[in-house]
């Protein structure tokens, strides 16, 4: 049966308390009596020396329930750290993913640019204007903002959440006009969904799509966006944006697709 982590620290808490005041001898020394050679005295030294006996048992008890709490404290400290490390794994996998999607959308988009979206008749988009057309953004580079884009992107590569996301912060509040915005706001917003930090996540997205609806990171934005939604509990807004998405002939909106099918 697997544990979370937080109630594995609450055991592990909980076994110190008790162990503290556990931390007892063994056992006492049972005093010595003397034996005479007469036959009463050596019934009264066996008595003497059983009564001490018996008073030990209960020491003998605590002795082991402390071996047995100790060993306990062993399992559930072993299982935290086993636990922190899959965490760890799992987000660097979920990174990789995201890295590797993100660099076949691009090698697609770069063949030619997306169809424009049209809302299925009779679907609750019908009130929602449609997605334009993706096209490249034609602003200039700068050398010193690429760097310092790549750097942080760079830094989600190699699996530092934490330090990533603050690289990607640093990139936007420095180029807030950039070529790389909107691909840096994208994966601040994944980054926020990585640590469950929804509100900042849907953030991320909304700027993506509302700003840049024609930069090629607006699908996967509004996908995610979408998600976002349906994990905060609203659910028509999830529909009408998924929807929106799914009817698009992209990776954005297969995705987009199976999430509606799953969840709706």
């Amino acid at each position: 049966m697997k544990l979370n982590a937080a109630y594995i620290a609450a055991q592990i808490a909980v076994t110190s308390l008790v162990l503290a005041p556990l931390a007892l001898p063994a056992s006492a020394a049972a005093p010595v009596a003397e034996i005479s050679g007469t036959p009463g005295a050596s019934q009264a030294a066996v008595r003497a020396t059983a009564q001490p006996a018996a008073a030990a048992s209960p020491q003998v008890e605590t002795y082991y329930l402390l071996q047995s709490l100790r060993d306990e404290l062993r399992v559930l400290r072993g299982m935290l750290e086993e636990q922190g490390h899959t965490i760890r794994q799992l987000k660097q996998r979920q990174v990789d993913d995201y890295l590797d999607l993100d660099r076949r959308v691009s090698g697609l988009a770069a063949g030619g640019a997306s169809a424009p979206v049209k809302s299925p008749a009779g679907s609750v988009t019908n009130a929602t204007k449609t997605f334009p057309p993706v096209v490249a953004a034609p602003v200039a580079s700068n050398d010193a903002e690429k760097a310092a884009y790549e750097k942080a992107y760079g830094v989600l590569k190699s699996g530092k959440i934490e330090p990533a996301k603050q690289a990607f912060k640093a990139y936007l509040a420095k180029y807030p006009k950039g070529r790389y915005v909107p691909n840096g706001q994208y994966w601040l917003g994944e980054i926020y969904m990585l640590d469950n930090q929804l509100k900042e996540a849907g953030e991320a997205f909304a700027v993506v799509v509302e700003k840049y609806p024609a930069h090629r990171k607006m699908l996967d934005a509004s996908y995610k966006l979408g998600k976002v939604y349906h994990l905060q509990g609203k659910n028509e807004k999830a529909k009408v944006i998924l929807s929106r998405v799914a009817a698009t002939k992209s990776s954005a909106g297969k995705l987009a697709g199976d999430y509606l099918k799953a969840n709706f």
